[in-house]
C-alpha cells in the first residue's frame, strides 16, 4: 500500500526535542512509502526550533517547516499545516517526541483501513495521577455532550486529507484533534481505533495544562456543542 501521507508536527520551545520528532517521522515514513512529507510548524517558539527543523529540511526535500510570527497554540499550528498539505492522508505527530516510532507506524500502516482510525491511549502509566483524572474527565464529558462512546480524544489520528480540509478547526489550543475527531463521525466517517503507546518526554516538562489551555479547551467545547447542535443558528441568537 502505497498512499502518500503528510505527517504534521506542530512545535513550540522544542529545541531539545523536534530533531527526534522529525527524525523518528522520517524513518517511519520512508518505512512505509516513499511519497510523503513532514510539516514542521513551529510557533513561534522563542528557542532555537525553528531553527533546528529547518537545519533538518535543508538536508531532506520531503520535510518543509512553517514558522508562526507570534505564538498562536497547537490548533493553529496544526491547521496551518492540514492548509499546507498535499498528500492523500495525513496524520499528527508531537513536536515534544513523545509518541512511539512504533505507534506512528502502525498509524501509517493503518491508513486507509477505514475513513478514519482514530489512536487511544491504552498505558497511561507514564503520566501523573492528575494528567490522568484530568484525561478521564475530559474523555467522559466529550462523550457525554456528543453521544459518542470514545476512549480518547487527544491521540495522533489519520485520516484522508480531503476530509480534514473540508471540515472547520476553530480551535487555536490542544483540543483540535478532539474537534476534528468530533466534526469527522458527527458527519458520518466510518472509524476504528489503534492503540499507541506514549513514551513520554525526554527533555523539559509537558506545557500541556495550564490556565490558559483550560481556557482554550473550554471554549473549544462550548463552540463544537453550538456547531453540532445549532449548525444554522449565531451564537449571539
Amino acid at each position: 500500500m502505497n498512499k502518500s501521507v503528510t505527517i504534521v508536527i506542530p512545535a513550540y520551545r522544542e529545541e531539545n526535542n523536534v530533531e527526534g520528532a522529525i527524525e523518528n517521522a522520517v524513518r517511519v515514513a520512508q518505512s512505509v512509502t516513499q511519497d510523503y512529507e513532514i510539516i514542521v510548524v513551529d510557533d513561534g517558539s522563542p528557542d532555537r526550533t525553528g531553527e533546528r527543523a529547518s537545519l533538518k529540511a535543508q538536508n531532506n526535500p520531503h520535510i518543509r517547516v512553517a514558522i508562526n510570527a507570534t505564538n498562536q497554540g497547537f490548533g493553529y499550528s496544526f491547521a496551518r499545516g492540514v492548509m499546507m498539505a498535499s498528500k492523500e492522508y495525513i496524520t499528527v505527530f508531537p513536536g515534544d517526541n513523545d509518541m512511539s516510532a512504533q505507534s506512528l507506524k502502525d498509524l501509517l500502516e493503518a491508513r486507509g483501513s477505514s475513513d478514519l482510525v482514530i489512536s487511544y491511549m491504552k498505558k497511561t502509566n507514564k503520566r501523573s495521577l492528575f494528567r490522568r483524572a484530568v484525561s478521564k474527565t475530559f474523555v467522559l464529558i466529550m462523550n457525554l455532550l456528543f453521544g459518542m462512546n470514545l476512549k480518547y480524544y487527544n491521540g495522533a489520528f489519520i485520516c484522508k486529507t480531503a476530509l480534514l480540509k473540508a471540515i472547520p478547526i476553530k480551535s487555536t489550543g490542544l483540543a483540535a484533534l478532539a474537534e476534528c475527531i468530533v466534526r469527522l463521525v458527527k458527519q458520518g466517517v466510518v472509524w476504528r481505533p489503534i492503540y499507541f503507546e506514549h513514551v513520554g518526554r525526554q527533555h523539559e516538562q509537558s506545557k500541556a495544562f495550564n490556565l490558559k489551555s483550560v481556557k482554550a479547551v473550554s471554549k473549544t467545547i462550548w463552540i463544537l456543542w453550538w456547531d453540532i447542535y445549532f449548525p444554522n443558528k449565531p451564537k449571539n441568537a
